[in-house]
């Protein structure tokens, strides 16, 4: 039993490295709340990273007892703390974007260069957080072996439990009953009421502990009464030296069989140890049964039991190896070496490990060499590449071990080997199956390709690491046609996997890509209880398909295997979050690739999924809010609007729940806010926009400069209620509201000129200006929206600068200012998603007027029929859009008539009187809003100028002089103007 002091002083090691790596995760939480520059993703990535390290230090708070000795639990915070400072390091050029040190214009491709990099920071911060859940599920883990461990302690619970397969049936139940003991120590346990049952797994383990024990101090008490006579060498050690693989145990039936047959060993090693006589001692079958005993705890996961049966058999062997047969004992002691180096690392001692491995090989140095030898150093030096992979050294002797034992197996020509298979009625013991011969060395020359193939990937030598992965991924399906066994499928779904990331792309193309992710899926599929970390690579492998049809241009496809994917994830006890991270990326491949649709669909299901396990994931409010807002946005890309204002509302009650209890949250209440309100004003209800709106305004000014964040919600808002005022008719109130935005954004510490919020105020204030018979200031303002809009790389709004100069009297630069808007935003047409081709309609809108005033009435006829049929056909799914079809069937009705077609003229009238009849009665709020458009239109200048310039001689267009009657005033200077 370790001695309370190494305890003590493990328990000190591991709460200060909680605590360190806890300081350093809110230094990057806090670091990324006060960003500047279009980052959220990459804040939210750092706070759920943040949750789940306090969820770290909370479990280690409660479980302190039990995990302050586990050496591979300190070893994974040492390395989670490492990870987690390399990225603060690489995202801190991100953080300082809001202060950069140039000045000008090398300030400003300062700034974007760092923008541009957000990905790669927001790809860290991801894979940190996929390394904090691990490390997590590694605390959680040990919660059941350190209980075990408890329990362990108490050497009379066990001491009168038989080996024998009767009483251990007897005490067969759940593993429920593990739970009452976690975190009790050995007063209580020894207390326990004769009706708590142990489940037989734990009883096990204790009665093969206790035996380890009483073996050990057999041992020990040998090694100290008496010499060990070596005899000549026996018939295990004569024959030639072979070494072997097995696999491991799977089936509840080997299980049993494995634990028989390890009593069964023990009790034998025991007797024999115990009846040997005073003249001497068998120590070659000691050491021979040790070191098979071990192997046997190490196929049962008892790795701390084998160590200690390991170390006895290093021992022997070394005392063997000294004797004058050395030259027969010593490959012998150089396996049992390199088995003491693996249990080393299996219990976390990586000091001891490459130890063992360094003695391991000087060893095989002296030896004879022989096919046997030299396919033991091989795996020697490829075990090390491994290790030193796994705890996160990548150096250059690393890489030489890995080339050194691929190249030793070459030498030996494994590479050209067949495969053989097991011997018909060979060795089909149900507890596994051995590969022996050159299976053996096939399989290990698989293994080394394997290891060398994940370090060439981690230095990002691609090609090499690929050329490795198609090498083992050959040799692991040869070997799985003869050994139909999971150890070896696995590795060929792992590699399949591997094969199909987006680095190969160049090499390896898509189709091919898909037919190993369907391959990666099928293996999976077919096995029989997989592992919890099988379990993740099938959620992986499906992951994988789902992307690779998503880039295929197979959305139908790929929502189906999304599908299967989500079912996996919903039924998922543990790890699901990271989970439903995976699937955010995914639904992001389909909104990036404009499958709007999609997204809208397995964003739903995401949402679905979350909802029924918030009780089984550590749950997040930030987190939901992050969920519904993405959805809300999908919805709107695919004009599913009722759905994007239902979940829009529910988002903004649990934002607004939670702003009320933690100040940090106003950013994201006001962003919720931003989206309920333009999706408020979308459907057609600015007063409801306006009501939602004005309870934000009101917030003190100590909230609303709670961050840079929250002054650039406020910016938003300010202009989508001072739209809902110009949708209602309501000039000076809509003005006002431009006043009081301009004034938000000069106390600010926003720099305006770069924030797409203010570039949409001054496109709003621009069309409340044109609405007010300003023109001037409308262009004042719109050229000054233009180098934003450039900045942020959103479409210009040209044209409104081209409604503006017509207005003016400008029309030659009026109808080019239309053109140029019409030719980016073309491709916008053959777009899924009515909201993206909303731009392209706007833009032909302006453009059909500047060619109606030209004369050119065909090409203006043939755009106006278009953008009528457009919104025909999706104003019934956003309401403010029957404003535009009004405004269409007006343009279109006087454009027939100035052409002499007054029939269709006439047509195109009777059709606006219906449109509006019917919104009267079913929409009475939406008609009010198409009556101020048409109002607004009829005073345009450009409409009077087309007018005058294209008198109608018919009277179905007789319309009524405008009706406005706003006071409007706004005393805020107007902003500077940019050439445009």
């Amino acid at each position: 039993m370790t001695d309370p002091l190494s305890i003590t002083l493990a328990a000190i090691t591991l709460g200060t490295a909680l605590k360190d790596l806890t300081e350093v995760a809110q230094k990057l939480h806090e670091s990324f709340k006060k960003h500047a520059h279009n980052m959220r993703a990459a804040e939210s990535l750092a706070e759920d990273t943040l949750e789940i390290i306090q969820d770290i230090e909370k479990f280690h708070t409660a479980r302190g007892d039990v995990l302050d000795n586990l050496a591979d639990v300190r070893d994974a915070v040492a390395r989670l703390k490492r990870d987690m400072k390399s990225v603060y390091d690489q995202c801190l050029p991100i953080l300082e974007l809001a202060n950069p040190p140039e000045k000008g214009l090398r300030r400003t491709l300062f700034k974007i260069e760092q923008w541009r990099s957000r990905k790669e920071v927001e790809s860290n911060i991801r894979n940190l957080r996929e390394q904090a859940n691990k490390c997590y599920r590694r605390f959680t883990r040990h919660t059941q072996l350190g209980t075990a461990v408890a329990i362990g302690e108490l050497k009379g619970a066990v001491s009168e439990v038989s080996a024998t397969t009767k009483q251990l049936s007897v005490l067969q139940v759940s593993d429920a009953n593990v739970h009452a003991f976690m975190g009790s120590t050995r007063a209580v346990l020894s207390t326990l009421p004769p009706d708590v049952v142990l489940a037989e797994d734990l009883v096990f383990k204790l009665y093969v502990c206790g035996h380890v024990r009483k073996l050990d101090d057999i041992l020990q008490n040998l090694a100290s009464k008496q010499s060990y006579a070596v005899e000549e060498p026996d018939d295990h050690h004569t024959q030639p030296f072979t070494s072997h693989a097995s696999f491991l145990i799977r089936t509840s039936e080997a299980i049993e069989y494995a634990r028989g047959n390890a009593v069964t060993e023990l009790i034998r090693v025991q007797q024999d140890l115990l009846n040997i006589g005073a003249g001497g001692n068998p120590i070659q079958e000691g050491a021979w049964a040790i070191k098979r005993l071990a192997g046997n705890l190490f196929e049962l996961e008892m790795y701390s039991e084998s160590l200690t049966l390991s170390t006895w058999s290093v021992d022997l062997y070394k005392t063997l190896s000294k004797s004058h047969h050395r030259d027969v004992y010593v490959p012998h002691l150089a396996l049992v070496l390199f088995n003491h180096a693996l249990l080393s690392y299996k219990t976390g001692n990586f000091a001891q490990d490459m130890a063992m491995r360094t003695e391991c090989l000087s060893l095989l140095k002296t030896c004879t060499p022989t096919f046997a030898t030299e396919v033991l150093t091989a795996c020697v030096l490829s075990e090390s590449t491994y290790v030193r992979h796994a705890i996160g050294e990548h150096s250059s002797a690393s890489l030489q071990d890995a080339e050194d034992s691929v190249a030793l197996f070459e030498r030996l020509r494994v590479d050209q080997m067949a495969v053989i298979g097991p011997e018909q009625g060979g060795n089909y013991a149900p507890f596994g199956r051995l590969l022996e011969g050159s299976d053996n060395a096939v399989f290990d020359y698989a293994y080394a390709l394997n290891v060398q193939r994940a370090y060439l990937y981690g230095i990002e030598r691609y090609q090499d690491a690929l050329n490795a992965g198609e090498k083992a991924l050959r040799l692991y399906r040869a070997l799985g046609q003869h050994y139909k066994r999971i150890d070896i499928q696995s590795k060929v779904a792992s590699l399949c996997l591997f094969l199909c990331r987006g680095v190969f792309r160049d090499v390896i193309p898509l189709s091919s890509a898909l037919k190993y992710a369907q391959e990666a899926v099928q293996i999976w599929e077919e096995v029989q209880g997989p592992t919890a970390a099988e379990e993740e690579l099938i959620l992986d492998s499906l992951a994988m398909q789902t992307n690779i049809l998503v880039e295929m241009g197979r959305p139908s496809d790929g929502m189906m295997v999304f599908q299967k994917l989500a079912r996996c994830v919903r039924t998922m006890a543990a790890n699901q979050r990271m989970y439903i991270h995976k699937m955010q990326d995914l639904v992001s491949s389909l909104f990036s690739k404009k499958h709007y649709a999609e997204a809208a669909t397995a964003s739903r299901i995401i949402v679905e999924i979350y909802r029924q396990s918030v009780d089984s994931i550590p749950t997040s409010q930030r987190f939901l809010i992050d969920i519904l807002l993405d959805h809300v946005k999908h919805c709107a890309y695919a004009n599913y609007l009722s759905e994007a204002l239902l979940y829009s509302d529910e988002a903004l009650a649990i934002a607004g729940q939670q702003s009320m209890k933690d100040a940090a949250f106003t950013n994201r209440y006001l962003e919720c806010l931003g989206y309920a309100a333009y999706l408020s004003i979308q459907a057609g209800y600015p007063q409801q926009a306006i009501n939602q709106i004005q309870g934000a305004l009101n917030i003190g000014p100590a909230i609303q400069r709670h961050s840079i964040g929250c002054d650039r919600e406020m910016l938003h808002l300010i202009s989508h209620k001072a739209l809902a005022f110009l949708r209602l008719g309501r000039l000076s109130l809509a003005a006002a509201m431009i006043a009081e935005g301009y004034n938000f954004s000069e106390s600010s510490t926003l720099i305006v000129q770069e924030e797409s919020c203010y570039g949409e105020l001054l496109h709003v204030s621009a069309l409340i200006y044109r609405c007010a018979g300003q023109p001037d200031n409308a262009l004042t303002a719109i050229k000054a929206a233009i180098p934003i809009s450039q900045f942020c790389h959103w479409v210009q709004k040209l044209y409104t600068l081209s409604d503006v100069r017509a207005d003016m009297g400008h029309d030659a630069e009026a109808l080019r200012r239309a053109e140029e808007h019409v030719q980016p935003t073309e491709h916008f047409a053959s777009s899924s998603s009515p909201f993206v081709n909303h731009a392209y309609k706007t833009s032909q809108y302006s453009l059909c007027l500047r060619l109606f005033f030209n004369g050119d009435f065909t090409q203006a006829r043939q755009l106006i029929l278009e953008v009528r049929s457009f919104y025909e056909w999706h104003a019934h799914s956003r309401n403010a859009w029957f404003i535009d079809l009004a405004r269409a069937l007006r343009a279109e009705g006087i454009l027939e008539c100035a052409s002499d077609r007054h029939v269709e003229g006439a047509a195109a009238r009777m059709r606006l009187n219906e449109l509006q009849q019917r919104l009267r009665a079913t929409l009475p709020g939406v008609a009010d809003q198409v009556d101020v458009a048409l109002n607004y239109e009829r005073k345009y200048p450009a409409w009077k100028r087309i007018l005058e310039k294209h008198p109608l001689t018919c009277s179905h267009w007789v319309e009524e002089e405008a009706i406005t009657g706003q006071e409007y005033t706004i005393t805020h200077p107007h902003p500077a103007t940019h050439t445009a």
